[in-house]
């Protein structure tokens, strides 16, 4: 089952990487992580943090380029989608160094 279950995943990797940017342009800020997931399918990778001022930092992570079957994807392979509070403020290396500055993101 599990074996059933990893090459399937590798299938949607794999078919979804294609069309990442074409799907990357149809999003909009404001957009609900539901919306977003939707459009874009679900991310190579997410990370979770909270900011000073309380609010729930969502960073989903998708690769735009077939590297063949990959299965694990690094951060500077992929586009990063910011979301706070569940609301989608952006997208891009940019943003995110940006955004998670100036929200003061709690780090460990």
């Amino acid at each position: 089952m599990k074996k059933i279950l990893v090459c399937v995943v590798i299938l949607v990797c794999l078919c979804s990487c294609a069309s990442t940017q074409k799907k990357m342009l149809t999003l909009t800020t404001g957009m609900s992580q539901e919306q977003v997931i939707t459009v874009m399918g679900v991310p190579e990778r997410s990370e979770l943090y909270e900011a000073v001022d309380g609010s729930m930092v969502s960073i989903l992570y998708y690769r735009m380029k077939d590297r063949g079957a990959v299965i694990l994807t690094l951060k500077d392979e992929s586009t990063p989608v910011v979301l706070v509070n569940g609301q989608l403020i952006g997208w891009g290396e940019r943003l995110l160094d940006s955004n998670i500055n100036q929200l003061r993101v709690k780090t460990k």
